[in-house]
């Protein structure tokens, strides 16, 4: 009886969220990752976009934030999806936001010389675009570069904590600043611009740099946004999952399998 009041208070707790500002209809949206699939090699966008992550050398279905989630071994796999979002780019929409769940579990476990491990990244020699990072200092940051790879906005902050999840943001605007947030917190905010940000053809990456950079890491609710998320936006994607608040039917499935399995 006991679990089943769990569940119940569980759900209607994510209900709650529905009467906050819908994101995930926002037309904004362009990736959302919730890593709630559990088994296989695939991952699948539950965006508008309908994109497919491939899981590249097994990363690991383990216990998410929210649900399930992968775990990352910082050394040799990653997840690969083949988008071409650059909507930082002065010829497109220059604003992005990217966010995520991360739970980092070591740093410097590749053999990389950069002190610095991706969460989310784009890019590769000539076309270096961005990335959310987590710094071998645990500082967070969030990197928007020039094709060539010298800094076009590189603002790193604040402190995450070994082994325990964290909600981690950056957020760009051409016209305006460069932000990083830890839990909905500013740590660090940049107005700077150097050059052009590039506008490149690679695709995404989770947990990897196409250079050799890997991040040892559980990794959770994956989501990317082509304007900048304001900070009551991002405290709002703290609360569940994002498609939870916009799709009753999901929710109910979501609850359901939760009596089912035991998982919560």
């Amino acid at each position: 009886m006991g679990k089943y009041l769990v569940v119940v208070l569980i759900c209607v707790s994510l209900a709650l969220v529905c009467w906050a500002k819908d994101l995930s209809k926002d037309e904004a949206l362009i990736l959302y990752l919730p890593f709630d699939e559990g088994s296989g090699d695939k991952t699948y966008d539950l965006s508008k976009s309908g994109l497919v992550g491939q899981l590249v050398k097994g990363p690991k279905w383990v216990k998410g934030k929210f649900g399930w989630a992968l775990e990352f071994d910082g050394k040799t796999n990653y997840v690969q999806i083949d988008a071409d979002f650059s909507p930082q780019a002065q010829d497109e929409e220059g604003e992005l936001s990217i966010c995520a769940w991360v739970k980092v579990l070591a740093v410097g476990t590749d053999a990389h010389s950069q002190t610095r491990q991706p969460i989310v990244m784009k890019g590769a020699p000539g076309q270096w675009e961005y990335a959310l990072y987590v710094y071998d200092s645990m500082a967070a940051g969030f990197s928007l570069w020039q094709c060539g790879g010298s800094g076009h906005s590189e603002p790193s902050g604040g402190a995450l904590t070994m082994d325990e999840w964290h909600f981690v943001a950056g957020t760009y605007k051409l016209k305006g600043e460069t932000r990083v947030y830890i839990d909905g917190e500013l740590v660090r905010v940049d107005n700077t611009r150097r050059g052009q940000a590039c506008n490149g053809t690679r695709p995404i990456m989770i947990a990897h740099r196409e250079d050799g950079q890997f991040l040892k890491a559980v990794i959770d609710e994956v989501s990317m946004w082509k304007r900048e998320l304001t900070q009551d936006e991002i405290k709002q994607l703290m609360k569940g999952p994002l498609m939870l608040a916009v799709h009753p039917k999901g929710m109910l499935t979501t609850c359901w399998g939760l009596l089912k399995s035991g998982r919560f």
